[in-house]
């Protein structure tokens, strides 16, 4: 019998991914009306208001699906707002498609939160048909855990997955709490020849949770409860303890067993990283592809050739993407479907390839590198004496206000619609990369990427790394048009990969301060005639920035601080936006207050903050950043908000970070710029990496001028008196952020200050 020959266009498309599941339309699922299961859930009475609430958040984040949500935007979408994994997020999408259609109306994801996100308390008992679209979701789960499994329908377990699940509800808390009623009384009573209190700590284990104890009837104290290692394997040895395990069907076999599978299945491990599994490996239908430039032989004698051809060569190299050739296929090959991708790697919200955002962004990316590997080439300058008059912009967008205008506009609203998907919590994989304050310095964000790594697929790692970029992306720098379009076109192209947190400078209220610096004069000097469309594109997408971000599940990123510390993770979560101006309480937090400069006892609490001139705004202690750490889970928070001379600082017993990604900063002081590389490494730990960029000292007064001077120098904006009261650090005699605040309030400019704290942070 003859093989059908695969021609290789057939050959090239099986590496494709899959699409979307294809819509059908059928109404056998045995459920009760879907109004009359509305009305028995109050959404259509007493908790309209929630429904309400459902309804707008579906249009919020459906996007271009419209009416109906495909299952890959709703994976995007649930790990953002709920932080479900691929397969949790799955197996709810399809028990509540009521309809098997493959998609999700505004109502399934209404009764979707209502079974899986918003639960009934224990002692609520669930309305059957909510109990039904439960249960549909856990038998999904397993049916959904197979590789390259797509469907859920007219599928069944196999005798493996009914004891996987079994396995499952003896783990569970209720089973767990019944058995720990009987057995931990045994174990935690004192053994023959225990020496009780006396005996050595170092050999001493706390075992339980005071949860569990409490179920066991123990009232003592968690801090009571110890058992050593020689009490804990005598005790388990003892052949009536054998018995009472055996009474419950268990086995010291199961114990040791679950040590084995833990290590196999990587449990423990940070991010996923070092023994975690995949539920398989899959193929990619694209390639990158580096040009490598031929030049004619060279006599190696003469150096100054062999430079001048190396610094040719390196910009004169080129990396493309494109499908992979049919050459790299095997003739006649039929592509497996366990190593077939479903979706794309950049997610399912990122822009098609062949739409006009696409091709937009992608070229301000790819000039944005080559300018970074120009600048990392060229003789160092400061950022304010680099590419002046626009010439950057102009190597992005091209010449011509209005089409710089346009594209600016453009990649703003396509941002804002990838920003409007998300949460207000962002949560981000690891590795990631989380950079400080950048105000407006394009020359050192693009030294940063040249030097540690390019957010791009075409020679970069943004494939395997996340971004977070926390905050104050503008005012004061040279370059905040190119700074902020930049982040947007990454946004557009990576949604997936590329997070912005919003910083206090992300308000309009700082963007049209006034000063020479701030935002509004900046773009109405660069584009003095269609600023305003390219303005307000900007700050409507500055509104729905997320306030903070949730790193590896552990690190949070937020811009300013904790405040009084009395609010938590959900509290963010809850935060409505659009954000036009931050009020008291959270808001106010997360993007003003400051973390104290010293560990010393007298700093424990919260203060006033007075280099901030609002008594609103807060200063913490390092026990107002430990009781909130271990509150929310939360292994350490990294805030960026003040400069500091080394680029990063260390504070609060190690739980809070400060970082700072503008060096030489306002061009008047010498301090560097670093980043934060959190990865997994072998030991399981989520380790900080801090990645430096040294300022340079000798720039810095290279024009006989003193510091005040050269600040005042920063940006030509013709017609304006130039102030000098805008945030320098290093007692430059120029106030901080206080004055910015002071302003708004009271509409005075107030004189200039050179106060410090004593620790080396300044407000910014």
């Amino acid at each position: 019998m003859e093989t059908e020959h695969l021609d290789g266009d057939h050959l090239a498309k099986q590496l494709t991914p899959f699409g979307p599941i294809p819509r059908r339309h059928t109404t056998d699922f045995n459920l009760e009306p879907v109004n009359s299961l509305l009305e028995k859930l109050g959404f259509n009475g007493p908790r309209a208001q929630l429904r309400d609430e459902a309804f707008a958040e579906f249009k919020r984040v459906a996007g271009a699906d419209g009416e109906n949500m495909t299952e890959e935007r709703f994976i995007a979408i649930a790990a953002q707002l709920w932080g479900l994994d691929r397969l949790s997020a799955r197996s709810t999408f399809h028990a509540s498609d009521l309809n098997f259609s493959g998609r999700l109306s505004e109502t399934e994801y209404l009764i979707l939160r209502e079974a899986f996100i918003h639960p009934r308390l224990d002692d609520e008992e669930e309305p059957e048909a909510i109990l039904e679209i439960q249960l549909r979701g856990a038998f999904n789960r397993y049916v959904l855990s197979r590789p390259a499994q797509r469907i859920v329908r007219g599928t069944v377990l196999t005798r493996t997955e009914v004891v996987e699940l079994v396995r499952d509800l003896c783990s569970g808390d209720t089973h767990v709490r019944k058995v720990a009623a009987q057995l931990l009384p045994q174990l935690l009573v004192p053994g023959q020849g225990t020496p009780g209190k006396q005996r050595e700590s170092s050999d001493s284990i706390r075992s339980f949770p005071s949860e569990v104890l409490s179920v066991a009837g123990d009232d003592d104290d968690e801090d009571d409860v110890e058992l050593s290692v020689k009490e804990f394997v005598s005790k388990l040895m003892q052949d009536d303890f054998k018995a009472h395990l055996a009474e419950q069907d268990l086995s010291i076999k199961d114990l040791v067993w679950s040590i084995v599978r833990g290590r196999r299945s990587g449990r423990g491990s940070a991010g996923g990283h070092q023994g975690a599994t995949c539920s398989r490996v899959v193929l990619d239908g694209r390639a990158e592809t580096a040009t490598m430039m031929w030049h004619p032989p060279l006599d190696l004698n003469d150096r100054f050739d062999v430079d001048a051809v190396s610094m040719f060569a390196a910009r004169q190299l080129k990396i493309e993407s494109d499908v992979v050739p049919t050459d790299a296929i095997n003739e006649d090959m039929r592509l497996t479907p366990h190593v077939r991708a479903v979706g794309g790697w950049r997610g399912p919200l990122a822009v098609g390839r062949e739409t006009e955002e696409y091709r937009l962004a992608f070229q301000v990316i790819e000039s944005a590198r080559r300018l970074a590997r120009d600048a990392a080439m060229a003789p160092d300058v400061l950022d304010k004496d680099w590419c002046r008059d626009g010439e950057a912009l102009k190597a992005m967008l091209g010449h011509g206000e209005a089409r710089q205008a346009q594209i600016i506009t453009c990649l703003a609203k396509a941002c804002r619609v990838q920003l409007e998907a998300q949460s207000n919590l962002v949560r981000v994989q690891v590795p990631a990369k989380v950079f400080g304050d950048i105000h407006g310095q394009f020359r050192d964000l693009l030294l940063l990427f040249e030097q540690f790594g390019f957010p791009y697929h075409c020679g970069g790692d943004i494939q395997t790394t996340s971004y977070v970029f926390d905050g104050d992306f503008v005012d004061r720098g040279e370059h905040q048009i190119e700074v902020v379009l930049l982040l947007f076109a990454l946004k557009t192209v990576y949604p997936s990969h590329i997070f912005l947190v919003r910083g206090n400078h992300e308000f309009r209220e700082m963007s049209e301060l006034g000063t020479s610096d701030c935002f509004q004069r900046h773009i109405k000097w660069r584009l003095p005639q269609t600023w305003k469309p390219a303005y307000n594109a900007i700050h409507e997408a500055f509104d729905w920035l997320p306030m903070a971000a949730l790193v590896g599940g552990r690190a949070l990123v937020l811009h300013g601080g904790l405040g009084d510390g009395s609010w938590g993770l959900r509290d963010i979560e809850k935060m409505d936006r659009p954000l036009v101006r931050p009020s008291a309480g959270l808001e106010l937090d997360l993007v003003w207050s400051d973390p104290s400069d010293s560990d010393h006892i007298m700093w424990k609490g919260v203060h006033e903050n007075p280099d901030r001139g609002d008594t609103k705004i807060h200063l913490f202690g390092p026990d107002v950043t430990a009781a909130f750490c271990e509150r929310e889970q939360i292994s350490v928070i990294i805030r960026a908000h003040q400069y500091v001379p080394q680029g990063y600082k260390v504070m609060h017993s190690g739980r809070l970070l400060t970082v700072f990604s503008a060096r030489n900063y306002c061009g008047v002081d010498d301090n560097d710029a670093a980043l934060l590389l959190l990865a997994p490494d072998h030991n399981g730990h989520l380790r900080v990496h801090p990645k430096r960029l040294l300022g340079t000292p000798q720039l810095k007064g290279g024009d006989d001028r003193d510091e005040d001077e050269a600040a005042q120098a920063r940006i030509p904006v013709p017609g304006d008196v130039r102030s000098s009261w805008s945030s320098a650090p290093s007692g430059s005699g120029m106030p901080g952020c206080s004055s910015c605040l002071a302003f708004l309030k009271s509409g005075t400019r107030p004189q200039a200050s050179g106060a410090k704290r004593p620790g080396g942070s300044r407000a910014y």
